[in-house]
């Protein structure tokens, strides 16, 4: 494909697009529900306005049960020489990323992954939105990836920038009064476009698009309840043989003092609140957004012995959506490690296989270490030591940990025949 300024300046209009569209996603996520700017208000009453922001909630509680555990790779050829090359690059910096990038995904219906060398030669990656990034794919059923922007600004710098990547360079241009501005371009080492689409779904929305009308419900009738009860939003004042003018009601609505002739009377008349129907209502939203997002409750009362099986039982429904997101996920990491592996070709001449590695997710769960313990014995004449050491969570890297148990049984061994000897 010809890449010119007409199609960069296509890709710039659909990011633009994207990012006034997919706003609403980043201001749900941060708590700016729409009730801040739709609420009814009633002069002279109370008008507090109550968020709960569940897709914080949802969303943190989602990556956390996918990536609370690090990611472990095992080699399928035992090669370990892959495993120690994957460990020194990515070690220091992929767990957070991974998390962000998760995040950002669930938000928005997708993100991107940037893979770059920084100033000091290291392989790194960092996490793009759609409110700064558009990537172009080719529109097969594998969805390559053709071209990549990213818009951005610097501090205290009012011009906008835009960085453009391709399958081998990377194009720099500054936006003045709706024009780009070429300033310099270099090129990269990976020979393919550095940018990679995380997808939260197969359709690409954001997590909570489908929930959103419930946000906003659960919002409003608190709110509702709560002004009630401040104000008596539904009552009136009734004054009875007396004539009051009003000013003299203003002003005695500041004092808190009301004045009125032998035989008159003043008294509310409020409307009744059925608490049950409010408290059924309020429970049934609530229930509906916890169903629709795939979540569990966890401040209803649980048996403090319920055990890890009967608790993945309780999250069947999360598992399932978790499961299918993993595949996401680890299509990203793939990637990942291709980028990774050109990177250490060129750079130490070492040449690896990214078919070879295999991703393995630890869901973030509770662990019955003595049932763990007990199906690893059960199956260590059928699995590898290596394999088996990917159940328990504790353990980050098994190849390293394998190492250090040989290394250990070694010393073990050679202290009991020196002391034999002796």
């Amino acid at each position: 494909m010809q890449i010119d300024e007409t199609l960069i300046n296509q890709c710039l209009a659909e990011l633009n697009h994207n990012s006034s569209t997919k706003q609403k996603y980043k201001d749900y996520y941060e708590g700016n529900h729409s009730i801040l700017q739709n609420y009814d208000m009633q002069d002279s009453r109370s008008n507090r306005k109550l968020i709960f922001n569940f897709p914080r909630k949802f969303i943190n509680n989602e990556t956390g049960y996918l990536l609370g555990k690090p990611v472990n790779f095992i080699s399928k050829s035992d090669d370990k020489n892959i495993i120690d090359c994957i460990d020194r690059n990515t070690s220091h910096w992929d767990k957070e990323h991974n998390i962000n990038l998760r995040k950002q995904s669930e938000i928005y219906g997708e993100s991107y992954e940037l893979n770059y060398i920084n100033t000091e030669g290291e392989f790194c990656a960092t996490v793009l939105t759609p409110l700064e990034c558009y990537v172009l794919e080719d529109g097969t059923s594998e969805r390559n990836t053709l071209l990549a922007i990213h818009k951005f600004k610097k501090r205290f710098d009012v011009t906008a920038y835009l960085d453009v990547y391709t399958d081998s360079d990377i194009l720099h241009y500054k936006i003045m009064g709706g024009e780009l501005q070429p300033i310099g371009s270099h090129s990269h080492i990976f020979g393919r476009v550095p940018v990679t689409v995380c997808p939260a779904n197969s359709e690409r929305k954001s997590g909570f698009e489908d929930v959103i009308s419930l946000f906003d419900a659960y919002n409003a009738l608190n709110s509702d309840l709560v002004n009630e009860i401040a104000d008596h939003r539904n009552a009136y004042l009734i004054i009875e043989n007396a004539k009051i003018e009003e000013e003299d009601l203003l002003k005695m609505k500041s004092m808190g003092i009301i004045q009125v002739p032998k035989g008159g009377a003043v008294k509310w008349l409020t409307k009744d609140i059925n608490d049950s129907f409010v408290k059924n209502e309020l429970e049934n939203i609530e229930r509906k957004i916890y169903d629709m997002m795939d979540q569990v409750n966890f401040n209803e009362n649980w048996a403090s012995n319920t055990s890890s099986l009967a608790l993945r039982n309780k999250l069947l429904n999360l598992e399932n959506r978790v499961a299918m997101r993993e595949v996401f996920m680890e299509k990203v990491i793939k990637e990942r490690l291709k980028n990774l592996f050109t990177f250490v070709a060129k750079k130490e001449g070492k040449v690896f296989d990214y078919r070879d590695v295999a991703v393995k997710f630890t869901r973030n769960l509770p662990t019955d270490l003595v049932g763990l313990a007990d199906v690893i014995v059960k199956l260590k004449e059928v699995c590898s030591q290596e394999t088996l050491l990917t159940i328990l969570p504790f353990i980050e890297n098994p190849k390293v940990e394998l190492d250090k148990f040989h290394a250990e049984q070694q010393r073990n061994n050679a202290t009991s025949e020196s002391n034999s000897t002796i």
